[in-house]
């Protein structure tokens, strides 16, 4: 293989079409990190590679710095096209982004490719794509969400679940149609919202009144002490109740101590007094005895964690023959072998070693060992962590 220096390819001040710019590789059944930077009412999601966002806020600063000296072009009229990419100026925000046309009208509608989401901008307010720029791969893609999305607050719930967690990790898949679909994990549990379910009304179980009593399709939310509670309150209930006398008595006649009347249905409880009901000119005596209630819980029963899913390794893109590719060699194996990684690699590769630094002391040993399978493991010259197969 021929391997020689080449330099990263910039914009030329010329204009560019979004098809133009290579895509953001994503692959299949590994695990990256990143952010969801922008969701759409409709649950659509747009996900942020973490490898890539130094070489978008080097993007970003040089964008900043033309701006403030004055030298952003605003796009022509007559070279506005659907298609193209500029720098547009938000209206939300009035920061500067990378942005492809989608129409052209009064107004200009663009798609801010490094984030996602769709903004309507005055023509003023677009300008040409400045020479000197890399030509990096749109930040973010859209990701089809393996997962039901929930039912109702689509937006709102998705935005808390996926955009304001730390340590965001996603892992694609293809489904049974082929389709490609991502699923979403934090601290090593997937993200769902298959429980979520659309109710008619929801309430927190000690505001209920007599109006929330009616016999209505409603939804109860309560906390684990609370249904604890309510199970104490339930066993108390089932006890009372086989001690209730018979509805609608018209006469009771207590002897000491004092009797206690309450209403719907008049009930009368009393601790190891007899007591005579006279209904009918039948007289029946009962002796009602309390017993102290005893609520037993069953024991807490811990349940060993399921083993972690391995991940396989998955080859690394040949060097294609004929081809010139910017590399650094790595690994000097032999006078006749060595080993490289592509230039445009470094960024991401940097970054998986500082996450894997960071995670050293919560690292836990392996449980079991199976060929093909990526571990983490200290190298013994060094004492730094790195993948291993």
């Amino acid at each position: 293989v021929k391997v020689t220096a080449v330099k990263v390819p910039v914009s030329t001040g010329k204009l560019v079409l979004f098809s133009q710019l290579p895509n953001l590789k994503l692959l299949e059944g590994v695990e990256i990190s990143g952010t969801v930077v922008f969701v759409s009412p409709l649950g659509r999601v747009w996900f942020c590679p973490q490898w890539i966002q130094v070489s978008l806020d080097k993007m970003t600063v040089q964008v900043d710095a033309l701006d403030a000296e004055k030298k952003l072009e605003k796009l022509k009229t007559m070279n506005l096209q659907e298609g193209i990419v500029c720098i547009t100026r938000s209206v939300q925000d009035g920061e500067l982004y990378r942005a492809r046309v989608v129409t052209i009208d009064k107004k200009v509608t663009v798609d801010y490719i490094d984030f996602g989401n769709t903004e309507v901008v005055g023509v003023e307010d677009v300008y040409e794509l400045p020479s000197g720029l890399e030509m990096i791969a749109p930040a973010s893609a859209e990701v089809l969400l393996a997962r039901d999305l929930p039912k109702q607050k689509t937006q709102e719930v998705l935005e808390e679940t996926l955009m304001e967690v730390e340590n965001l990790v996603l892992v694609l898949e293809k489904d049974k149609t082929g389709a490609r679909v991502g699923k979403f994990y934090v601290g090593g549990k997937e993200i769902k919202w298959d429980l979520m379910v659309e109710s008619k009304k929801v309430f927190e179980k000690d505001r209920v009144d007599d109006e929330n009593n009616e016999d209505e399709e409603d939804v109860v939310i309560e906390s684990e002490t609370d249904s604890k509670e309510s199970r104490a309150k339930k066993n108390e209930f089932e006890v009372k109740k086989k001690l209730d006398v018979v509805k609608n008595i018209p006469e009771v006649k207590v002897k000491k101590p004092e009797v206690v009347v309450m209403k719907k249905p008049e009930v009368v409880v009393m601790k190891k007094p007899e007591v005579v009901v006279m209904k009918k000119q039948e007289v029946v005596k009962k002796k009602l005895e309390v017993e102290d209630l005893v609520v037993e819980f069953p024991p807490v029963v811990k349940v060993s964690p399921s083993p972690r899913k391995l991940i396989r390794m998955v080859p690394a893109i040949p060097l294609e023959a004929g081809l010139d590719v910017t590399v650094f060699v790595v690994h000097v194996e032999s006078v006749k072998k060595v080993w490289v990684c592509r230039e445009e690699d470094e960024v991401r590769v940097s970054l998986l070693m500082d996450k894997l630094a960071r995670l050293g002391e919560e690292l836990t040993p392996a449980q079991r060992m199976k060929k093909g399978a990526v571990y983490g493991a200290r190298f013994s010259q060094d004492g730094e962590l790195y993948r291993v197969v």
